[in-house]
């Protein structure tokens, strides 16, 4: 039990980072403003309506490896339960999709991808886990 607990708070820092490296990507392709800061909401919605489709692809991208290596990760330490390891970051992170699809406004492209990665990309991080017998 310690292992799953372990796992999944270390899958869930691998998601968060991965999540904040893909806003830095997003950033580093669409900068703000000079003096800008994105301090509110509003000014991440008015971000996002000007910001090309390779910075909200960053974005997208980045709800779909934050499952696939948090819940590799998670799948990784605890064994006993990989699957439901892995699952305890995948759903999550799908939530996190969808608040933030109602808190800011964006193309509806984007909610539709990024919640259609990050179950289907734990699953597979639970198959990548798993030891592979030697020949």
């Amino acid at each position: 039990m310690v292992r799953t607990v372990l796992g999944v708070v270390l899958g869930a820092i691998a998601a968060a980072l991965v999540l904040a490296g893909s806003g830095h990507a997003a950033l580093a392709l669409h900068p703000l403003p000079d003096g800008g800061a994105m301090r509110t909401l509003g000014d991440a919605a008015g971000w996002l309506e000007h910001a090309p489709p390779g910075a909200m692809a960053c974005i997208v991208a980045g709800f779909g490896v934050s499952a696939l290596l948090g819940g590799w990760l998670a799948a990784f330490v605890a064994r006993p339960h990989r699957g439901g390891a892995a699952l305890m970051i995948g759903a999550p992170v799908t939530v996190l999709v969808l608040v933030c699809a109602a808190l800011v406004p964006q193309p509806d492209w984007m909610p539709v991808v990024a919640m259609l990665l990050p179950i289907p990309l734990a699953l597979c991080a639970w198959r990548l886990a798993i030891p592979r017998a030697e020949l």
